[in-house]
């Protein structure tokens, strides 16, 4: 918290992987949900006079297996709830292929899956993103196209192509229509010079009139607002005047400039 504060974040929200049917890396046993909700609440309560705290958890949607709306999640209150793909299918009997591991791992599963076809991995992956936004149960879509991020280091994938582009519109037209909330998401920035959304992808967003929020997806305190101030230019550059913040139990928009938010 004192980072957030020191970095005049005055309203800040927790959203911890969601647990999942099966054992991973970085999602949170369900067992641990308890504690977490606890710590949350202790925060909450020592520092109401210097940030507003939400409480949130980031939920996985996997085809024919985890739905966002899970048993898990359904008798729970969150203040929000982000949606997002991770895995695409399985490769063993208690192993599922995830598009968001090492380049090694993505390999793996890229040749077991499709047969090393990047582009038909990335159509699926879309495909199955339009499924999970159809189905909703959620607030925000969380980073958009992912993919891209193991994707770019196969030489048959080019994001400018026709096929590549009409595909982010048509899911970008889904998030739209549905009245969802679209992340930036500005953990790569720093590191990789990306944003996921791309930052391409930025005047399409803006022209469709889908609403965003900034995140730095952040896994480390000190990481709490890499890449904010590059992403709120290049948002302004393209057109934004506002994003979604939680204000009263309600997402509201907020101005920004090129420093961040005004309000």
């Amino acid at each position: 918290m004192k980072f957030a504060i020191s970095r005049g974040i005055r309203k800040y929200g927790f959203s911890s992987h969601a647990p999942l049917p099966f054992h991973t890396r970085w999602t949170m046993p369900a067992d641990d949900f308890p504690d977490y909700q606890s710590e949350f609440n202790r925060l909450k309560l020592k520092y109401q006079n210097e940030l507003d705290l939400y409480f949130g958890l980031e939920v996985d949607y996997i085809d024919n297996f985890s739905e966002v709306q899970n048993v898990f999640i359904q008798y729970k209150t969150f203040d929000y709830l982000i949606g997002s793909i991770h895995y695409l299918g399985k490769i063993s009997a208690n192993c599922f292929w995830t598009i968001d591991g090492d380049v090694f791992e993505f390999n793996k599963g890229l040749m077991y899956l499709f047969g090393g076809d990047i582009n038909a991995a990335v159509k699926r992956y879309y495909e199955v993103s339009s499924m999970m936004i159809e189905k909703g149960g959620f607030d925000i879509v969380g980073h958009f196209d992912k993919i891209s991020m193991n994707a770019s280091h196969y030489k048959d994938f080019d994001m400018s192509v026709k096929w590549y582009q009409n595909l982010v519109g048509e899911t970008l037209q889904l998030v739209k229509d549905k009245g969802l909330i679209l992340e930036i998401n500005t953990k790569s920035l720093t590191e990789k010079g990306i944003t996921y959304p791309n930052q391409d992808f930025y005047p399409i967003i803006n022209d469709l009139q889908i609403p965003i929020t900034v995140n730095s997806d952040c896994h480390y305190p000190t990481t709490v607002t890499d890449g904010f101030e590059k992403t709120y230019k290049a948002l302004k550059n393209a057109g934004f005047k506002g994003m979604q913040q939680l204000i009263d139990g309600k997402w509201q928009a907020v101005e920004f400039n090129e420093k961040g938010l005004l309000g």
